[in-house]
């Protein structure tokens, strides 16, 4: 439904199940008649039949190439949002992009665009080659964050990212190497966060490109994390940063030390 309500990503044929209830089926009727999908009605056994699956839930669609955004059109967003911007729920203070550098688990890019939607980020990096491609599989394990986020390719991910650079953009690249904790580092302005492969991490021209290296603490006997939960945990160290009142109330605390220190005295 996400999917034919945003009517961003071309949908060239849709299956309902003749077993979905009548107000359903109207409701999916007008959505694909206004984007002319072609439409069928075939009973639930047959859908089961094509998705070799029996979780289909009534709906079985055949999607056309996912439209992924250009280069230009992210350097344009770069130079032209704003430095703040309000949502409902919170202030997003910066821009802040998560980059993909080769992951190839569809389960895990599919995680990690759903960290992206529920963090704000304004867009997704991705690179041309040895990288998951936005498929329906994706698109379900992102919980239909593919509806709503911008995803960019580009043929020359780290010159992209130079770009990103020259545009006031903090490169920060994910990594058990860093030698400090994420949580101690700055990251209060407009961020690009790096994820690198699941076998291998950031590659080593990625690495040579970052302004920065972020290091999650592992407290117990695992030496890292999943891809995905990695990413969900810095993007919200850095949208935390990002958040004037946490940088209100570091001030606020800083000063305090500061006349402590000076009582001390």
């Amino acid at each position: 439904m996400e999917t034919l309500r945003t009517g961003r990503w071309p949908m060239t044929q849709l299956l309902i199940a003749s077993e979905l209830a009548d107000e359903e089926f109207d409701a999916v009727w007008r959505l694909a008649t206004a984007l002319g999908v072609d439409l069928e009605r075939p009973p639930a056994k047959r859908l089961e039949q094509l998705c070799k699956a029996p979780d289909h839930q009534g709906f079985l669609a055949q999607m056309a190439e996912f439209p992924y955004e250009t280069e230009d059109n992210l350097l344009k967003l770069v130079k032209t949002q704003p430095e703040s911007q309000q949502t409902d729920s919170s202030p997003n203070p910066c821009q802040l992009f998560l980059v993909c550098d080769r992951i190839q688990d569809s389960h895990n890019f599919g995680a990690i665009l759903r960290c992206c939607d529920a963090m704000g980020v304004a867009g997704v990096i991705i690179g041309a080659r040895e990288q998951a491609s936005v498929t329906p599989h994706v698109a379900r394990a992102s919980s239909g964050a593919v509806n709503f986020l911008r995803i960019f390719r580009t043929e020359n991910l780290s010159g992209c990212l130079r770009q990103l650079k020259e545009n006031s953009v903090v490169i920060a690249g994910a990594s058990e190497k860093a030698s400090e904790p994420a949580w101690q580092s700055s990251m209060t302005g407009p961020a690009a966060l790096v994820i690198g492969s699941e076998a291998r991490g950031i590659s080593s021209e990625i690495i040579d490109v970052c302004d920065c290296l972020l290091r999650i603490p592992m407290l117990g006997q695992g030496e890292s994390l999943n891809a995905a939960v990695a990413a969900g945990i810095l993007l919200y160290e850095i949208r935390r940063q990002q958040d004037p009142s946490q940088q209100q109330a570091l001030r606020s605390r800083q000063n305090c030390t500061g006349a402590d220190d000076v009582a001390g005295k």
